[in-house]
């Protein structure tokens, strides 16, 4: 494969982003089965309104911590899942202080470890809406930019294969696999009476 050829096919190069949701809050992502990553956490937060506060239990506030971190190489259909915690004693003995002070880790085996870091390829059709679905998320600065240039949404496009239509589906239904196929299956529904 020529260089010319190389770089019409990676149209995003690879990224990685953390999640620091604005609440705490942890994200599912919907391309990956299964993959769920723990946000930062910051002893402030913005409220769903839009006022901000910090969080306190039982008068203290818990210590700031990493959010997870997913690293995407769109030109391999791979990603690699990393939690900054995993094998960070300081930092999980600090949430384990502040759980245990506030009466949530009980026990002397309740450990914080953080967690393992996971890899894997997805088809390009998955690793296509998986780019989609990071750059929304960008967009709603749930998660940040830690490495690399920002996907842009002309860029994911380009990518090869198509947007899956529900890529977080677990059970069998009768919708098509692709966003592009939607109109002519909704079409013919109308057309069967549906």
């Amino acid at each position: 494969m020529t260089t010319k050829e190389k770089i019409s096919v990676a149209v995003v190069p690879p990224f990685g982003i953390e999640v620091d949701h604005p609440r705490n809050c942890d994200i599912m992502l919907q391309s990956i089965p299964d993959c769920r990553l723990r946000s930062a956490v910051s002893p402030v937060v913005t409220n769903v309104d839009g006022t901000v506060r910090t969080m306190t239990a039982k008068g203290l506030t818990p210590p700031v911590t990493p959010g997870m971190q997913l690293h995407v190489n769109p030109e391999k259909c791979s990603y690699v899942v990393s939690d900054p915690m995993f094998g960070n004693d300081e930092a999980c003995e600090k949430v384990e202080k502040f759980l245990t002070a506030i009466g949530e880790l009980r026990g002397v085996n309740n450990k914080i470890r953080g967690v393992p870091t996971l890899q894997g390829t997805l088809d390009v059709h998955r690793m296509k809406t998986l780019c989609r679905e990071l750059v929304g998320l960008l967009e709603t600065g749930d998660i940040k930019m830690i490495k690399g240039p920002k996907p842009d949404l002309e860029e994911v496009n380009e990518l090869p294969g198509n947007y899956l239509l529900n890529p977080g589906s677990r059970v069998h239904n009768s919708q098509p696999r692709y966003e592009k196929d939607l109109p002519a299956w909704e079409a013919q529904l109308s057309r069967a009476g549906g």
